[in-house]
């Protein structure tokens, strides 16, 4: 059996109406510049996803920072309130302590010299009214004793006339006088010492 090879029953070129035709090479490199196309714009949407994915990512990662960053706020915030409840408790521990102390001194004061404070005052008083003037020292009955002592000190080391009287009174602690003259009077009072002090530490604790 034999075979004879004949020619394609058709063209190798295809025609178009009556006037264009487009050759098998034509056709190749239009596939290979739609296959371009197709990768171009393959290649430009994975881009837009991995941008669009990053910018989701990015809006996420803020959305998180924000969100730790006001628990942390708040964390600090409730941290610095306990801090300053504490740093209150311990300065007041601390008002009480330093008053507790000045009773303690001035109670050892008081034990050691109990008219040391009101000899003072009286050096005091002196020092500011006119020469002459009549004053009346009034102490706890146990003191007086004690003070007309140290009345009697001072007139004898005082050149100037000094009339100076120690009346005793009940209603007055001992280590508390009052110094009267006819132009006023000078009180030593415990509690109002120890209020005044009180005063003073709490304006510092407040500064």
């Amino acid at each position: 059996m034999s075979f004879v090879v004949q020619p394609f029953p058709f063209a190798s070129e295809f025609h178009v109406g009556a006037s264009a035709h487009v050759s098998l090479a034509e056709l190749e490199t239009e596939v290979a510049t739609l296959r371009l196309e197709v990768r171009a714009g393959y290649e430009q949407g994975r881009a837009d996803g991995a941008t669009e994915a990053l910018a989701t990512l990015r809006a996420e990662r803020d959305t998180a920072l924000l969100a730790a960053s006001e628990v942390l706020a708040a964390a600090l915030s409730r941290f610095d309130q306990r801090f300053a409840e504490a740093e209150s408790a311990v300065a007041r521990i601390g008002a009480d302590l330093a008053l507790d102390l000045a009773d303690h001194l001035a109670a050892r004061a008081l034990e050691r010299d109990p008219a040391a404070a009101i000899e003072l005052a009286l050096g005091r008083v002196l020092g500011e009214i006119r020469r002459g003037e009549p004053l009346r020292i009034r102490v706890s009955p146990d003191l007086v004793p004690l003070v007309e002592q140290l009345v009697e000190r001072r007139l004898a080391n005082d050149c100037r006339r000094l009339s100076l009287t120690v009346v005793a009174d009940a209603g007055l602690p001992t280590g508390d006088a009052r110094i009267e003259w006819d132009g006023g009077a000078l009180a030593l009072d415990r509690d109002a010492r120890r209020n005044a002090l009180s005063a003073e530490i709490s304006g510092l604790l407040a500064a």
